[in-house]
């Protein structure tokens, strides 16, 4: 059985008994429900666009990236100890020594601003090496900089390594002592424009269409990582792909 409530000028029909979900069809106007009650999911701003039906979108959100590679600030809080040390015997000597209590508040200076570039690294080294945000990857081997790859520009993962000068003995002849693990973004060579960029090397390397992240700034690195990521390009491939298809076929 239909009923038709009438509230002014307008008339709002419910559905038969046991049937619908608790909607009204509303003739003349607009019925929305009051913020927050927005049926199967989160209240969203909108506005009546005058045409029966229509209405637009002002609340417009971009989705946050996804974090496919983390930092790491172990290196930078090693080198915070050693300088703090440096400080803490400078000062030290500056306040024992009659002839250096002149040049304490040069030592002062100098340990603060040590101190605020170890802050600034560490913030820095903190943030993402690598990310996915829409239809492009993000990334991060320089403080203060971020450089953006299409996703049809990159090809896959690979895991690799590469010598790390310590002191010891080597383990083969011509081979290295110590190795570092890296993880390897090779982009495609018809890409020029991607070909390589300038970065902090101890972050990592640009050149010749590869891109290298240094195992010591980010999080641990392994070949199961490097498959990991390598599926996760495929399905981000695949996504924009849909995307791009819904967006051409949509007038």
């Amino acid at each position: 059985m239909r009923a038709t409530t009438r509230t002014g000028d307008a008339e709002a029909e419910s559905p038969p008994d046991g049937g619908g979900d608790g909607s009204c069809i509303s003739k003349g106007f607009r019925l929305e429900a009051p913020p927050g009650e927005a049926r199967g999911g989160p209240a969203m701003e909108s506005y009546d666009t005058g045409r029966e039906g229509e209405s637009a979108m002002t609340d417009q959100r971009k989705p946050p990236a996804e974090v496919w590679l983390r930092g790491n600030v172990r290196p930078v809080a090693a080198l915070a100890v050693v300088a703090a040390l440096v400080l803490a015997g400078g000062i030290a000597a500056t306040t024992l020594s009659t002839a250096g209590r002149p040049f304490r508040p040069a030592a002062l200076a100098a340990g603060a601003v040590a101190a605020a570039g170890i802050g600034l690294l560490a913030a820095a080294a903190a943030r993402p090496r690598l990310l996915l945000d829409r239809q492009a990857l993000v990334v991060r081997l320089a403080p203060g900089r971020v450089e953006t790859v299409p996703l049809d520009v990159a090809e896959c993962f690979f895991p690799g390594s590469h010598p790390l000068t310590r002191g010891g003995e080597q383990t083969c002849e011509h081979h290295a002592a110590f190795r570092v693990n890296t993880l390897v973004l090779r982009l495609a060579e018809r890409a020029d424009d991607y070909r390589r960029r300038a970065t902090f090397t101890p972050w990592g390397t640009w050149d010749d269409s590869y891109v290298v992240f240094d195992g010591r700034w980010c999080e641990p690195l392994s070949p199961e990582l490097a498959r990991q990521l390598g599926r996760r390009l495929i399905d981000a491939k695949r996504e924009a792909q849909r995307e791009a298809a819904v967006a051409a076929a949509d007038p």
